[in-house]
Parts: C-alpha cells; structure tokens; sequence
C-alpha cells in the first residue's frame, strides 16, 4: 500500500464561516437556554475552535500550503509521482469524509472508474485491469481530482452534530472558570469538582470521551 500523495492542492475551498462549522449557533443556544444575540459572536468562535479541533482531532489532511483541513465541501487535486520501485495496486486517498474521485489520470491518461480502478472502503484507490488487482504505474505521476467533505452545517450526522453541540456547551459554560483549578470549596456553602482532560469524560485530546466515540469512524493515525 502506498501512502498519502506526495502533492495536495486545494482547488476549490470550502469558504470561511458557515461552511466550515460543524453545528450553528441557533441549536447551541436551544440547548443552553440562551436567547437574543448577546453572545452570538462567543459562540461562533467556539464552534469554529471546535470544529478545527474536531478535524486535528481526526487526523484530517492538509494541503501542501498549509491550508487548515476542514470536515466542509472541498475540491482537492493529489498527486504521486514516480516512485523507486514498483508500486503496488493501492493508492491512499487524501484523509477527509466522503472522498470520492472525480477524475483519474495516469501518464497523462485518463482512467475509467470500475474499468481501472475502483474505489475500496477506508479511501484506498484500487489499481484494476481486467478485474483483478494492478498497480499503478512505477514510471510516472498519478494524478486524482476528488471531492470531499459535507456540506456544511446541515450534511453533518446527527449523532455527531448531538456532541459537537455538548463540546460547545462545554466551552462556553466553562470560559470564565480557571481551568488550573480541578475543584474548589466554601465550607457550608459550595463544593465542585470539575472534568478534565483525561478525566473519566474528557479524553487526552481535550475532546468529549462521547466526542471521540462518535468521531471513530472519522478518525486515522497521521501518516
């Protein structure tokens, strides 16, 4: 198997805002109680650090330029080129949701999907001739346009969307606590000890433990 692409360009973005958010505001503020526009801005941001947590959390890949990986709608262009040695029949696509190939072009010629290659569970890109497995060119670059991504807010799964919106509440309920503080009492009056990362329901990553399960499917170890 050969690993991620050597080249990733992102051709056309998913643009700042909405359509890279993971929930919306108006669905945090329905389960926190909140009404009117005071803390409209607040929320915003914290919905996008979660959603940039979410997708470096995921292991997401960037594109050559630095660009941020974004669970939104993209067009990406990947690129291997020649390697030492023969390839084998597989081909990792970029990490994002929903990656599909648009077009598949090796040595300058263009492929036909379920004829010469094919598309196989986890983004690998299959190599075929005949039926049968094949590998890729060793002599020359492939080059794969795809599109990935949900379009953002509303392609987000539901079950995902539930804890994305429990790790905003998390944020926004605790931006005014000291977060070196792990619990604190009043004698006769308070006593409140709070989650942390590692804890029984904040995982190393800072994420919701219930976060991180529902986010499994989504997830890959950076090349």
């Amino acid at each position: 198997m050969n690993a991620g692409p050597d080249l990733l360009e992102t051709t056309v973005a998913a643009a700042a805002g909405a359509t890279r958010r993971l929930t919306t505001k108006e669905k945090v503020k329905t389960l926190i109680g909140l009404s009117g526009a005071t803390d409209d801005t607040l929320l915003d941001q914290l919905i996008d650090q979660v959603s940039d947590d979410v997708a470096r959390y995921c292991g997401l890949s960037a594109d050559t330029a630095g660009a941020f990986p974004t669970f939104g709608a993209e067009t990406l262009r990947a690129t291997w080129y020649a390697l030492t040695g023969d390839r084998d029949d597989i081909l990792l696509l970029p990490w994002r949701p929903s990656a599909a190939p648009t077009t598949v072009v090796e040595n300058g010629v263009t492929l036909t999907n379920d004829t010469d290659y094919r598309l196989l569970p986890g983004g690998a890109l299959q190599r075929v001739s005949g039926g049968c497995p094949s590998i890729w060119d060793p002599c020359f670059k492939v080059v794969v346009t795809l599109t990935a991504g949900w379009s953002l807010p509303t392609g987000v799964p539901p079950g995902v969307e539930a804890r994305i919106i429990d790790q905003v509440k998390l944020a926004y309920q605790g931006r005014k606590r000291d977060h070196a503080i792990r619990s604190e009492t009043i004698p006769n009056i308070h006593q409140a000890s709070y989650a942390v990362p590692g804890g029984d329901s904040i995982g190393q990553s800072g994420l919701l433990v219930a976060l991180e399960s529902v986010l499994s499917p989504y997830y890959r170890d950076a090349l």
